[in-house]
């Protein structure tokens, strides 16, 4: 399982690099590999280097938002099963439906809980080979 989390708060992507570790413990998931990124652009970056399973995907960052990256993963088709989760302080429904509209898998509002990461992780992962 590669995960990316992409977000330009260092203390959010360590909060939840440190989620991942927990929920992927599972036996059905014998392999965790997460990879972080601090904007859009340097999560292309990584998503032209690994394949990548799930994404953790804040919207507002510099360089380029979640929107746009949302935009060029859907964009690119060796890309299209990566499971995108948005994780934002946006939170409002025309946010939330905009970016389903667009192709995110999964949205969760900042600031979240676990058990709510998990609840999120279970219906993005109960779709995925394993």
């Amino acid at each position: 399982m590669n995960i990316l989390i992409v977000d330009d708060s260092k203390i959010i992507r360590r909060v939840l690099s440190n989620v991942m570790t927990r929920y992927f413990k599972k036996p059905a998931w014998p392999e965790l590999n997460i990879f972080e990124a601090e904007d859009g652009l340097e999560a292309m970056k990584v998503m032209k280097k690994e394949q990548i399973d799930i994404m953790l995907l804040d919207w507002n960052m510099p360089n380029m938002n979640g929107e746009q990256v949302v935009d060029a993963v859907r964009a690119n088709k060796e890309w299209n099963k990566t499971r995108i989760v948005m994780a934002t302080t946006e939170g409002g429904k025309a946010s939330v439906l905009k970016m389903i509209k667009k192709g995110a898998n999964g949205y969760m509002v900042k600031p979240f809980q676990e058990d709510v990461i998990f609840k999120t992780l279970d219906t993005i992962t109960a779709r995925m080979v394993k």
